[in-house]
């Protein structure tokens, strides 16, 4: 994928959703989900914890995983000094935005009394490259396999041919 691609990602929950598991699960379902440090931002506030479960939710479709494909923890959301939202990524999101050559997500949240909603945009600055999800190897056999091993040494002949072109 070429430098400058963009990947969109939205979500929409209702804040009444996230009150009712919170007041089932307490404590388990917070940790399950949230980072040490968001579970202090989000205290008591189920239409806050809705806008962090919305901001993890789009930000897992920027990737073009869905959140099955990593970690709920794995996707933190901070908040900078202006009040902004902003994206800390872990483990396999992590790994997912550096394959993606992505090394930036911009979020937006809102919330009101009924519903959470969040957007994520993410621009791929680096270029990346065509993707398969990182747990491949387990859903491959044999076949596949030897066809993404080709694949693999035809791209890595690839960027060595650009780089030597480029004079690198």
């Amino acid at each position: 994928m070429p430098a400058g691609t963009t990947e969109l990602g939205i979500d929409i929950i209702k804040v009444a959703r996230i009150r009712d598991t919170l007041e089932r699960f307490g404590g388990r379902f917070s940790g399950r989900v949230l980072t040490p440090t968001e579970q202090r931002y989000v205290r008591d506030r189920p239409e806050t914890f809705a806008g962090r479960w919305a901001a993890k939710e789009a930000v897992s479709k920027v990737l073009g995983l869905g959140v099955r494909g990593i970690g709920w923890r794995d996707i933190e959301v901070e908040r900078l000094p202006t009040g902004q939202p902003a994206v800390r990524l872990h483990g396999r999101a992590a790994e997912r935005a550096e394959q993606l050559g992505m090394d930036r997500i911009a979020l937006s949240i809102t919330h009101e009394s009924d519903y959470a909603v969040a957007i994520a945009f993410g621009v791929r600055t680096a270029g990346g490259r065509y993707v398969f999800p990182l747990d491949i190897e387990a859903r491959l056999d044999e076949r596949e396999r030897r066809i993404l091993a080709r694949m693999e040494r035809l791209r890595a002949l690839h960027e060595t041919i650009a780089t030597e072109r480029d004079g690198g």
